[in-house]
């Protein structure tokens, strides 16, 4: 019964283990499965990190590339224009043929700019600017997968940039982004160039236009001062004939109008100057205290016609000689001083010099009409007068107070006037100049003598017979022997048979100038002096006769005093020169 009960208990055992063994199996098959698809689930999982590993990868390799792409052009852009070449190498850089599979740059033809055109790369594509980008700086159309930029300088559309991206949809964005960098890039550098074409060409046409002017104030100064030439010679030579008293008072109308347009002419051709920056100043010594007894010569007689107490005053301490441009010195103050005269009536006009911290201080007064305050602006301005209407009384051109404000400037000094209506004007000028330690009447040469210009043989080369019969007339009224010939290679033929004293050349004349046979003279030995017989008075004009070898300038319309002053000064100075050879042979 024990036996038994022990059996049953130890069966019940026996089967309570296998029923446990099941379970354990059971639940031991149910924990793989859990296991094997936590396993796959796993597996997935790194498979989808590595393939984004990988996606990371070649976007920060992308990212990289574009960065380094960036910077590469920027410099290569920003040290030199853009070309056809390295334009089709960026966008083909562009193309990786994962994010971006084609790309198009369109450059509108625009003047002067080379790198107008087409240029594309990757898979082929027709590439038409949607119409709606007129609106809109870009635009991203999905159904064709094409990214549109307008290439925009000054707001005007100058090109166009394509690009077809594709790229996954969550990057979509970031491509869009880098390529919007490249397109600041092009459109910067094809700016670039517009400004710079734009500044060579503004540049080149500013040029062409100085020199338009250039030229033409060259020919309108030779076509007005060589009439006018005739006109003042032949008035001139008239005055040493016999005239009867209404000959004289046609001569002296003659005069008057003659020395009148010969002011307005130099006025306006003096003002073009300024304005073109032409002018520039000859600085060299003078004697300060001649200009004075000058000044005193020229205004005499007329503020004596007018009854006019007329004076002109310098302070003893005024150096003697001073460096400056002496005839602009005079045109500045014989503008004054003309003006002061022609605008009083009764009274008087005074001017005087005086010196202060090296400076030249001119004034001139007048007892004249005086300006009204509200007007005294207008009087510095170009053609501008106070009293403009068809009644006035005055003749002139308004530009000869700008001239000599602008004169001033250029010589770093100032012109100033105070006047009250019924009681006069005072115009005040204070100029910055310097000593000279050369006295300049040290060095003038003495008159030549009557015999002596008997003695001299002077050739002159002119191409107009009214001015070949001025020159002739004012050298044959001092039994000067004269030889005229109408041109430079006339010239050359008749030095080669003949000796001359000095030559007396004009500059332009047909067959051959002035500047061309002096070259040659030159260029043959031919040492005696030749003086330049020229209407041009711009700068450039002198430098071409001294550069062609001619030894000074006598400008038309010329006096004959002033004639015979350059024959005067070359003829000692050959003369001077001569004797220094002979004594060192």
């Amino acid at each position: 019964m024990d036996t038994n009960r022990h059996i049953m208990l130890l069966e019940r055992k026996l089967e309570r283990e296998q029923a446990s063994r099941i379970m354990a199996e059971k639940l031991l098959e149910i924990k793989s499965r859990e296991l094997f698809e936590i396993n796959n689930i796993l597996e997935k999982s790194l498979e989808k990190l590595r393939l984004q590993a990988e996606l990371d990868s070649a976007q920060l390799a992308y990212q990289t590339k574009i960065e380094n792409l960036l910077l590469t052009y920027a410099r290569l852009f920003l040290k030199q224009a853009p070309s056809c070449n390295n334009i089709q190498q960026l966008i083909e850089s562009l193309i990786d043929g994962y994010y971006i599979t084609a790309c198009h740059i369109s450059i509108m033809p625009i003047e002067n700019i080379t790198i107008s055109g087409e240029y594309c790369s990757g898979r082929e594509q027709i590439w038409c600017p949607p119409a709606a980008l007129k609106n809109q700086i870009s635009l991203w159309d999905p159904t064709t997968n094409l990214y549109w930029t307008a290439l925009i300088n000054n707001n005007d559309i100058v090109g166009y940039f394509a690009a077809k991206i594709s790229a996954p949809t969550n990057r979509t964005t970031i491509i869009q982004q880098h390529l919007a960098l490249f397109c600041e890039l092009f459109r910067s550098a094809i700016g670039r160039q517009i400004t710079l074409s734009r500044a060579i060409h503004a540049r080149q046409r500013a040029e062409d236009s100085e020199q338009s002017t250039r030229d033409f104030l060259a020919m309108i100064n030779h076509e007005l001062r060589t009439p006018l030439n005739g006109l003042l010679g032949t008035a001139e030579l008239l005055q040493d004939t016999e005239l009867n008293a209404n000959q004289n008072k046609l001569l002296t109308t003659l005069n008057h109008s003659g020395e009148l347009l010969r002011a307005i002419i130099n006025d306006l051709l003096d003002y073009s100057k300024i304005n073109a920056g032409m002018l520039e100043l000859i600085e060299k010594p003078f004697n300060s205290h001649l200009l004075v007894t000058k000044l005193r010569d020229i205004f005499s007689h007329r503020a004596l016609e007018k009854r006019l107490d007329f004076t002109i005053d310098y302070d003893t301490d005024i150096p003697r000689s001073i460096n400056a441009d002496e005839d602009r010195l005079k045109q500045i103050y014989v503008n004054l001083i003309a003006n002061a005269i022609k605008f009083t009536h009764q009274g008087f006009v005074r001017a005087k010099f005086s010196w202060q911290n090296n400076r030249l201080i001119f004034t001139v007064e007048d007892s004249g009409c005086g300006i009204e305050q509200q007007q005294q602006h207008k009087l510095f301005k170009p053609f501008s007068q106070i009293d403009i209407s068809s009644k006035r009384s005055h003749e002139g051109t308004g530009l000869g107070l700008a001239i000599c404000k602008q004169l001033c400037e250029q010589m770093n000094g100032n012109i100033t006037l105070s006047s009250e209506p019924k009681k006069g004007t005072t115009f005040s000028v204070s100029l910055p100049l310097t000593i000279s330690t050369r006295d300049e009447t040290l060095s003038n040469h003495p008159p030549i003598t009557h015999e002596a210009l008997q003695k001299l043989n002077i050739l002159v080369v002119e191409d107009l017979k009214t001015n070949q019969m001025i020159i002739q007339l004012m050298l044959q009224k001092h039994n000067i022997n004269v030889t005229i010939v109408d041109n430079g290679q006339a010239a050359l033929d008749i030095i080669a048979n003949q000796p001359f004293d000095i030559v007396l050349m004009d500059c332009r004349m047909p067959i051959m100038d002035g500047y061309c046979a002096t070259k040659i003279l030159r260029q043959q030995h031919f040492t005696k002096p030749i003086i330049a017989l020229t209407a041009g008075t711009t700068t450039a004009e002198r430098e071409a006769c001294i550069n062609a070898g001619m030894d000074d300038i006598l400008c038309k319309p010329y006096m004959a005093s002033e004639l015979l002053a350059m024959l005067n000064e070359w003829f000692n100075s050959s003369h001077q020169s001569h004797f220094s050879r002979e004594s060192k042979t």
